[in-house]
């Protein structure tokens, strides 16, 4: 079914469905009443599911064209700290690789260089992921 709308301000208005003594004013059958007052027909993204993505968002908005009105799709990448700070591993494990190399126990030392040792090697990977501009 085709909506019929007039833009004002980034806000869509939509065609009354009764304009004085006419009832289904807004209707498709009434095009040419429709077009002569000002209103055009909405074309709307149907699947919307389609635009996602993990590095940004998109946002949707309405653009005025000669015969019709659109709605459009604008991208927007997520800030380089905003990705970093979701990628970075948790802080749990840098305390748990600090805690085992203060230990007494060679094991554990070991084992928390290692740890240490990852977990500095994933946040330069995501810092080289994820420049600052």
């Amino acid at each position: 079914m085709t909506h019929y709308a007039k833009l004002n301000d980034g806000v869509l208005n939509y065609a009354p469905a009764t304009k004085g003594n006419i009832l289904g004013y807004n209707l498709a059958s009434n095009n040419a009443q429709l077009l002569k007052d000002g209103y055009k027909p909405v074309e709307k993204i149907l699947n919307k599911e389609k635009y996602t993505d993990c590095e940004g968002t998109y946002l949707f908005h309405f653009e005025e064209l000669d015969d019709k009105i659109v709605e459009v799709a604008t991208y927007h990448p997520y800030s380089y700290a905003f990705l970093r700070k979701n990628a970075y591993p948790e802080i749990a494990d840098l305390c748990d690789a600090l805690v085992k190399l203060n230990s007494n126990d060679e094991a554990l030392k070991a084992a928390g260089e290692q740890q240490l040792s990852a977990y500095v090697q994933t946040c330069l990977d995501i810092k080289n992921k994820y420049p600052k501009p």
